[in-house]
């Protein structure tokens, strides 16, 4: 292992651990963008379906810490899956997933700062330059990429961890200013009864998605002390603090509307909308912090596809400037190979849609697929991966199994009534990730390489005898 290239070893606590996780969560981008999609589903029922979305997401953590407890590596979820399975189709798959997944999420969040600069001239009557709105998404995915090369410890603890803590400060405001302005409105939270079932799922896994980016933490596992601990406290925290943000704005957002519910229904951005009502500089202030939340989230997604690009290479499953590093330990081809395929499916997205909405709405459904996907994999393996390490128990099968559960429903809602373009895109991933698998990764390591509590890098197999003459020791 001496001449694999690396990552900086165990140089992130607890903070940066928090910051990659809330980077991906953004509580306040999911608020503006998935809750008031939304909304378009359940109504004013959304603070119903985003509390069975915290409920999920509760559940899938609880499914990762699974891993994160016992195993830890740059490769994430992917390492996770060989970790269970063995199975180096099933693991490269995997890897090829979550890597699509977030760039297309990339391109999902450049989409939705246009949008929202868009409302927000409309609400305000403002006639913004054309070239405005395309510079925004430019910068959606320019700055993210050149944002991911500055040293990790300085990116996700002084810019993502502060910026993402200020979104929960706003939400929480808007709630305690939504209670003392209209009371608390217990029925919110109940469940509606004008909204079909079928309705209030598909809500449901809008936010599952959003809120349940705290897993993404799980790409630091190299790079931060005690990995096994530390991240898994990392992704609670932001599951707590960002899940519950994201409950309460999305409360608020319901709460503080004044029209009728067929004008919140159609409306492009609820929460915008009423920020603005109350004064254009709190419009002004959640417009912004709705931005920067979405460039969070891009860097956070940025900072995960490289990682994995880069673990592929370093077990030769992919090629070898994958593995390449700057000076501050930062995979740079890597990541700007995300920030290439982000751009490149934004335009894709583009072209085949004809305009700004249809694209987003198009590659939205993409990620869901991509993402969930996954996760299904990496719940059932669950069973398999505590038998393997000799630690089967009962109720961490039983909380798995039930994540697989709802996420493979939500993988049947997101794609109950695919088009042309979410099919083609699909098979299109499917036919690229054989093809890479057959001429490249089969002949490689697929999954791996992991670390031990003290960052020191090794394969599964010298993981798992560290640990039968560790437990040797202790009897």
């Amino acid at each position: 292992m001496k001449d694999l290239p690396k990552l900086r070893k165990g140089v992130l606590t607890l903070k940066e651990a928090y910051g990659q996780a809330m980077a991906v969560t953004a509580p306040l981008g999911s608020v503006v963008s998935t809750s008031t999609a939304a909304v378009a589903y359940a109504g004013n029922g959304v603070v119903f379906a985003t509390l069975l979305g915290l409920a999920g997401s509760i559940l899938w953590v609880a499914t990762l810490s699974s891993y994160a407890r016992r195993v830890a590596s740059a490769g994430g979820y992917y390492t996770y899956s060989s970790f269970a399975t063995r199975n180096k189709f099933v693991a490269f798959m995997e890897s090829l997933i979550e890597v699509l997944a977030y760039s297309v999420l990339n391109a999902v969040n450049a989409l939705a700062a246009y949008l929202l600069v868009q409302v927000l001239a409309q609400l305000t009557g403002v006639n913004l330059p054309g070239w405005l709105p395309w510079a925004l998404v430019a910068l959606t995915l320019v700055y993210p990429t050149l944002a991911s090369f500055i040293e990790i410890k300085s990116l996700m603890g002084k810019i993502v961890a502060v910026s993402a803590s200020l979104e929960v400060a706003l939400l929480i405001v808007l709630f305690a200013y939504s209670v003392i302005m209209k009371g608390f409105q217990p029925q919110l939270f109940q469940v509606p009864k004008s909204v079909p079932l079928s309705n209030l799922g598909d809500a449901m896994i809008l936010t599952i998605v959003s809120i349940s980016g705290a897993g993404a933490t799980t790409y630091l596992g190299e790079e931060t002390k005690r990995p096994f601990k530390t991240l898994f406290a990392g992704m609670w925290l932001a599951l707590g603090l960002g899940g519950l943000s994201i409950l309460l704005g999305t409360y608020a957002m319901v709460s503080l509307w004044q029209g009728s519910l067929s004008d919140f229904v159609s409306s492009p951005q609820p929460l915008l909308q009423e920020a603005l009502g109350l004064s254009f500089a709190l419009g002004l202030i959640v417009t912004i912090l709705s931005i920067n939340s979405l460039l969070a989230s891009n860097i956070g997604t940025t900072v995960s596809a490289a990682r994995i690009l880069f673990n592929l290479s370093r077990e030769n499953a992919a090629i070898k400037a994958f593995s390449r590093v700057s000076k501050s330990g930062q995979p740079v081809i890597a990541t700007l190979t995300v920030g290439l395929l982000s751009t490149a499916f934004l335009l894709i997205a583009l072209g085949y849609a004809g305009g700004v909405q249809k694209a987003f709405d198009e590659i939205s459904v993409v990620v869901s697929v991509f993402w969930l996907a996954g996760r299904i994999v990496d719940a059932f393996g669950v069973p398999i991966m505590l038998w393997r390490v000799g630690q089967i128990n009962v109720y961490e099968p039983i909380i798995a199994i039930s994540s697989g559960i709802l996420n493979g429903v939500g993988l049947f809602l997101s794609f109950t009534s695919p088009d042309f373009f979410q099919v083609t895109f699909t098979l299109a991933a499917i036919v690229f990730g054989t093809a890479w698998y057959l001429l490249k990764a089969r002949y490689g390591q697929v999954g791996k390489l992991v670390v031990d509590e003290e960052n020191n890098l090794m394969t599964i197999e010298e993981y798992l005898q560290k640990l039968k003459s560790k437990a040797s020791g202790q009897t």
